[in-house]
């Protein structure tokens, strides 16, 4: 009898315990702009879906719904999110198809996500958890939960609170969110950010864009880690073949076209996509990578983009206007649409530089530049270099060779132009400082 009550309060002692946690969660939780909260809160209220786009950030920054939906006389839906796993996806089609009766999927198949770390390796989960607060039905959330990580964050994962929670203790912060709840903000379900222009169903639209011709970085992410093409992700897109099985869900897989400055940087592209492409034909599928689609029927400018690898407003517009064209009223366009490779599209191209990265050397008096590039020749390639301090520009470099000495004891920015042969490719300012 004794033990039976011990039991019972330590019970008790469970339930509230989570209930306060549940609470602290409610008011630290900074989460009313959350763009996963929004989206996900449009899909259970949607009275029709037909179509939905798979992935992570490039599908939240691909195709405009309202405008594919008006192309196609389709009701489509993007479900994708920045960071997002592919056990997230499936957790988000589970979701979607027991509230739905979707008719296709496209599947975004893209190698940051696909050369990534396993599951039983994760440390980080602030996109992860982001999807799972908004899964309504109770078995693929646990489900979700206890396959996302290793068993080590079972307690943090099933917790309200905890680390990657997306919590805040800044007073404006809580002020901002405290307030939300009294006005109505939070149960309004609108996304708001100075940056973006949210078009609804799941995609946003970066108002930012690249000026064509001035891709810089300070940084080179390099090659993609193909000997990292995960086991968990193969075991996800197959239980979202699977499912799509089940529910009678037509599967496209894709990938979608990232910048040639983006591509370049990396190197191997075509690792990644022998492997994507074997991996897709195994399963029966045909596999559609715009990085590879010829030039009259894909031409983007670096303005499509608001960063390397991401659609600004105009490029999320064009792009989608070719979903509508070769996915829904015209797919025999899709037979000749692609080069075999990428290095076969860019062999294609005139000489190009597409963008630079400038690395600042240890002790800030030099900068090394190195041009992101087609098959031309490094010996054809030259430099101008401005300085500008205080208001007045100097040159400080023209001609051939990358290393460059800045001037000593100032701060200012550079102004660097590139070309090939005499004829300008590019053009960017960066900051720089040489005072120690």
């Amino acid at each position: 009898m004794k033990s039976k009550i011990i039991f019972v309060k330590f019970i008790v002692f469970i339930a509230i315990f989570y209930v306060l946690c549940t609470l602290v969660a409610f008011l630290l939780c900074d989460e009313e702009g959350s763009y996963s909260r929004i989206f996900m809160h449009e899909m259970y209220e949607a009275k029709r879906i037909d179509t939905v786009f798979l992935g992570a950030s490039h599908v939240s920054h691909g195709v405009l719904p309202s405008l594919l939906d008006e192309l196609t006389g389709e009701e489509t839906f993007c479900l994708g999110s920045a960071g997002q796993k592919m056990e997230a996806t499936y957790a988000l089609l589970q979701q979607a198809s027991k509230i739905h009766t979707i008719k296709r999927a496209f599947l975004e198949l893209d190698f940051a996500e696909a050369c990534t770390t396993e599951i039983k390796d994760k440390t980080g989960f602030k996109a992860d958890y982001s999807i799972a607060k908004q899964l309504r039905d109770p078995k693929i959330k646990i489900e979700y939960l206890l396959n996302l990580s290793s068993p080590a964050y079972y307690i943090n994962s099933f917790l309200p609170i905890g680390k990657d929670k997306h919590m805040t203790l800044h007073p404006s912060a809580l002020l901002f969110r405290w307030k939300s709840f009294f006005n109505g903000d939070y149960f309004s379900y609108v996304y708001k950010d100075d940056d973006d222009e949210y078009g609804a169903k799941g995609c946003l639209m970066d108002l930012r864009l690249v000026p064509n011709g001035s891709f810089v970085n300070d940084h080179d992410e390099g090659r993609i880690k193909t000997e990292n093409f995960s086991n968990d992700w193969k075991k996800y897109v197959d239980k979202i073949i699977a499912l799509c099985k089940e529910k009678n869900i037509a599967l496209t897989m894709y990938s979608m076209p990232c910048s040639d400055y983006y591509l370049a940087e990396k190197g191997n592209y075509d690792e990644y996509y022998s492997l994507v492409k074997d991996f897709c034909a195994s399963r029966g599928f045909d596999y559609y990578d715009f990085n590879l689609a010829k030039e009259n029927y894909l031409s983007l400018e670096d303005s499509d983009f608001h960063d390397d690898n991401h659609f600004s407003k105009q490029g999320v517009y064009k792009w989608t206007r070719l979903v509508s064209q070769c996915f829904f009223t015209n797919p025999e366009m899709l037979n000749d649409m692609f080069y075999s490779s990428y290095n076969e599209k860019i062999s294609h191209q005139e000489p190009k530089i597409y963008g630079l990265v400038i690395y600042t050397s240890p002790d800030k008096k030099e900068i090394e530049i190195v041009p992101m590039k087609n098959f031309t020749s490094t010996e054809h390639i030259s430099y101008e270099v401005y300085a500008l301090v205080d208001g007045k520009e100097t040159l400080i470099k023209r001609g051939g060779g990358t290393s460059i000495q800045l001037p000593d004891k100032v701060s200012g920015k550079l102004r660097v132009r590139s070309f090939i042969r005499g004829e300008k490719q590019t053009e960017c300012s960066v900051p720089f400082s040489t005072v120690l």
